[in-house]
């Protein structure tokens, strides 16, 4: 009787999921594309990847932005940085999945996959595209055209009646409201023919306007509105400087609505304003004093914004260990020769929390100290084998330290046989946990990604480049490594909380506790 063995050596295969609007996550999509792509790789005997998924779900390939900052962008990025072996399956359920672009650019997207070494299979009819099939096959380099041409005049139709349908909406606004949509201080009527004023919001956004007028600054009006504990507007649960000034100057206050229109460039949506509809919203304060507002704004913003800044290295990942709030930066001191410091947005605001400041300098410091020390720390995708590691690390200090203690008893007591042999045993058990460490450091390497890796190198070639350091790029790689990091002040110490291996966290200490604001 025949012995049958699974294969080891399966190819690997990659399902590529994609729908362009949410609302088709709520129907069958989803799941056909799942159940084909598994079905096929059952039936070819391929090996699935379950770890790497790349799914652009409600996202558009009309104009590229899931080649440009989607899903499948990334596939290709590990592509070409060998985390995906040559040889390996692209399962996608149709090629309009992977483009709707104009038929050419189809083509080159698809052709450049295929030179990288990998298989593109099409679910719906089971079509196999490699770089030979493209270059040798006219039928199917045929088929691949014309599903091309297919998809993009489908999109283009889509989007054109799209753009007649809100055209026409906008210039009706005169008769009827474009949408429900309307600022925090106003409601749709029932009628849904135009909006009314509701009381008392529209008493705050005039007291908003009277109080700047009266020489306030947006800082503190947000915190005397958090101090009285008045309600917010939306879901935010406290007022923030950054929507006072977004209020004093939103043109709606004085009834016009500016609708806009939508473009895409390079792959990202862009809002483009049109003409702007006057009287189009009951108007909740004068004009007069709407454009002396934004007079003083202005000025304002010349004054403040003269003075030039410096970068926060941990801009958009600084986090507050209290409330968990971004920490932002501000100077104390003045904006010329002023010393930055973080703290916490809802402290600042007034809203809470306790008001602490982290000098930026110490932080600064601590990381481009360290940059070699969070390179060495990157966590391996499997849990596991980091608690090992950092088990056997302990191990090392520990026997290090007895190894310590026996020659320095030695010294104290001469060569004694006794000690002698206990020094040779520790050294042995050191060497063997080293051993240990460096195979397990080796598959930890195994688990990463090459895109984590090179990352991480050119975290540590920026924080250890020459004076000025570029920090700007210092804080783009840190936003690519981790999801977050806590400025711990009681503690004293930065947590960094790695993107690629959810959980895992390193901390370096950026100042003694005594040093804390």
């Amino acid at each position: 009787m025949t012995k049958h063995t699974a294969r080891t050596n399966r190819p690997k295969a990659y399902s590529y999921i994609r729908f362009s609007t949410p609302e088709q996550s709520k129907g069958d999509s989803l799941r056909r594309q799942i159940a084909a792509a598994e079905r096929y790789a059952a039936l070819h005997d391929l090996a699935l990847d379950d770890r790497l998924t790349f799914r652009d779900l409600g996202n558009s390939a009309y104009r590229g932005a899931n080649v440009e900052t989607g899903h499948l962008g990334e596939f290709l990025a590990f592509v070409e940085s060998r985390d995906i072996e040559q040889g390996s399956y692209l399962l996608v359920e149709s090629l309009d999945r992977l483009s709707r672009q104009p038929p050419m650019r189809t083509l080159k997207l698809l052709s450049r996959i295929c030179e990288a070494g990998i298989t593109v299979v099409t679910l719906d009819d089971s079509r196999v595209y490699t770089e030979e099939v493209l270059e040798r096959d006219a039928t199917s380099l045929l088929v691949a055209l014309m599903v091309a041409v297919r998809a993009n005049e489908e999109s283009a139709t889509k989007a054109r009646r799209l753009r007649e349908a809100w055209a026409n909406k906008r210039n009706g606004v005169a008769d009827r409201p474009l949408s429900s949509l309307c600022p925090g201080w106003l409601r749709l009527r029932e009628d849904k023919k135009g909006f009314d004023l509701i009381p008392e919001r529209a008493e705050v956004v005039r007291r908003v306007f009277d109080m700047t007028l009266a020489g306030k600054g947006q800082h503190s009006i947000a915190e005397a509105f958090n101090r009285e504990r008045v309600p917010m507007f939306g879901r935010g649960s406290h007022w923030h400087r950054s929507y006072i000034k977004k209020m004093l100057a939103d043109a709606s206050t004085i009834g016009a609505f500016t609708p806009h229109r939508v473009e895409t460039v390079g792959g990202k949506k862009r809002r483009i304003p049109t003409e702007a509809v006057e009287r189009y919203f009951p108007a909740v304060i004068d004009r007069e004093v709407f454009d002396r507002v934004n007079a003083l704004s202005s000025g304002r913003a010349v004054r403040e914004t003269s003075g030039g800044g410096m970068a926060n290295i941990l801009a958009g990942l600084a986090k507050c260990p209290k409330c968990e709030a971004t920490m932002t930066r501000v100077n104390k001191g003045g904006k010329k020769g002023g010393k930055p410091y973080l703290v916490c947005t809802t402290a600042k605001a007034g809203a809470g929390c306790e008001y602490r400041q982290v000098r930026m300098g110490d932080v600064e410091e601590a990381i481009i100290k360290n940059a070699g020390w969070l390179n060495a720390s990157l966590p391996a995708t499997d849990g596991a084998l980091q608690m090992e590691l950092e088990g056997a690390t302990n191990l090392d200090m520990a026997v290090s330290d007895e190894i310590e203690n026996v020659v320095e008893a030695i010294g104290q007591a001469g060569h004694s046989p006794a000690l002698l042999d206990r020094l040779w045993q520790n050294e042995a058990a050191r060497e063997d946990v080293r051993r240990t460490i460096a195979d397990l450091e080796r598959r930890i390497a195994d688990t990463l990604t090459n895109r984590v890796q090179m990352t991480a190198g050119q975290f540590v070639d920026a924080a250890e480049a020459d004076e000025p350091r570029d920090v700007a790029l210092i804080n783009s790689t840190l936003r690519q490594l981790f999801s977050k990091v806590e400025v711990n002040w009681p503690s004293g110490h930065l947590m960094f909380h790695w993107k690629h291996a959810p959980g895992e966290t390193t901390g370096i200490m950026y100042a003694w506790p005594k040093e804390e604001g």
